[in-house]
């Protein structure tokens, strides 16, 4: 019977069809390839068909087995193969599919789809890109990354997610985020939920510096710590506590619209050599400086010296834009700028504006 939920995992061992056991055979034959010239490493793959792999000796081949969405063959494959090293070699979102790991000493971690987002699997146009990962395109930590570092850290850390969604319909798909975002702006009175990510033992919630009280984690099959608030405008901040000591926090604030531009690079300087690249990390941001999450304005980025724009990513997948002109909207209050070196040396100024909002200056030496 057919149990998976992902249907590159469908496929069945059929003796009518051509002869699966070249499976085993190619796999042993590669393996020993990769062997003669690197005894170091063990062997492994990613196994879209678990039961297909195991029936035709291409499992058996392998030093370590990788099973693609197939956590529930993980208990009874560990007893018809109590060798093998198992793992999660591509898995969903879901907490389920990471309790199969956590849950089982003998399956040794997982790997999700995906990190980062990427070009292709884009679905229905204008989306330009699959959006998978935990991390977007322009390299900003989506609000999964931090559930993630819930499970997965053993620094404490707290993150705060918000959303007006009061109920949810149906199963949660293989690939679903978690929908939340890291803002708060909404209206008068309107009822919102808030979603703590943690790894810490309990977390209070404050709004505007009064306590909203505090939610133990073990209280959460989930590990979503929740309040129910009246949207107020303000200051919502979290603070996680372990054995009754804060160890984390973070905070929203209520922002205003956006009215300049703040604006860093990763790098001081280049090499005049046309491979070095910069990164500059764009926020729009409000009178106080928070950065605006709901700002998209235009921004045009002019360069002067010796470097040239190579794009201007957003990381909005429905953004159909030139990437490579000096324009691009902003999405979440960001955007990305990649820079190239030219083959001369010399101080390279980056210009960023846009209507309405106070702009940014950037300076970069190019040497040799």
């Amino acid at each position: 019977m057919n149990t998976e939920s992902n249907p590159q995992s469908w496929a069945k061992y059929d003796n009518k069809l051509p002869n699966a056991d070249r499976l085993g055979e190619i796999a042993k034959e590669l393996v020993g390839v990769v062997k003669q010239f690197d005894t170091t490493r063990p062997v492994t793959a990613c196994l879209a068909s678990v039961l297909m792999s195991n029936a035709s000796g291409y499992a058996e081949a392998l030093d370590v087995t990788g099973y693609n969405y197939q956590e529930y063959r993980y208990a009874a494959d560990h007893q018809k193969y109590p060798k093998r090293i198992i793992y999660g070699s591509e898995n969903g979102m879901t907490l389920e599919a990471w309790e199969a790991v956590a849950g089982n000493d003998y399956v040794i971690g997982q790997f999700l789809w995906t990190g980062f987002d990427y070009l292709g699997e884009a679905a229905q146009f204008p989306s330009r890109h699959s959006t998978s990962g935990i991390i977007d395109l322009a390299g900003n930590k989506k609000p999964e990354f931090y559930f993630r570092q819930s499970l997965w850290s053993d620094k404490p850390m707290v993150f705060i997610g918000t959303t007006d969604h009061l109920t949810e319909n149906g199963d949660a798909d293989l690939w679903a985020h978690k929908i939340v975002d890291p803002v708060w702006n909404w209206k008068p009175g309107q009822k919102i939920i808030v979603n703590v990510f943690t790894n810490c033992e309990e977390t209070e919630l404050f709004l505007n510096d009064r306590s909203l009280g505090i939610k133990k984690m073990a209280d959460f099959k989930n590990r979503t710590s929740t309040w129910e608030v009246p949207f107020e405008a303000g200051k919502l901040r979290a603070v996680a506590r372990i054995s009754g000591k804060d160890m984390a926090t973070y905070e929203l604030n209520t922002t205003d619209v956006p009215v300049g531009i703040i604006a860093n690079s990763d790098v001081t300087h280049l090499k005049c050599n046309r491979q070095d690249l910069a990164n500059v990390f764009v926020t729009l941001c409000d009178k106080a400086g928070n950065a605006v999450y709901t700002a998209e304005n235009e921004i045009t980025c002019e360069v002067t010296g010796p470097v040239r724009i190579l794009g201007m990513e957003d990381s909005n997948p429905k953004n159909i834009e030139y990437y490579k002109d000096n324009k691009q909207h902003a999405f979440h209050g960001k955007l990305l700028i990649y820079l190239q070196s030219l083959d001369k040396p010399g101080k390279a100024e980056i210009k960023l504006s846009s209507p309405g909002l106070k702009g940014s200056i950037l300076e970069i030496d190019v040497i040799k």
